[in-house]
């Protein structure tokens, strides 16, 4: 599972949004994500090791 996080550009904390079960998809729905909102998101596996972070 890949957990998706996103914060504003003038947060210091990341929010815990949603979970979706491979690398591919959560990529694929946090890049959508960061297009509308305009926010910063990252991916996150279990261990809670940042995968990637994609900014809009």
């Amino acid at each position: 599972m890949i957990v998706i996080q996103s914060r504003a550009s003038g947060e210091l904390v990341w929010r815990d949004e949603v979970l979706r079960t491979n690398h591919f998809k959560a990529y694929m729905t946090a890049k959508a994500k960061a297009r509308l909102t305009g926010r910063v998101y990252r991916l996150v596996d279990r261990d809670g090791v940042v995968l990637e972070q994609i900014i809009h």
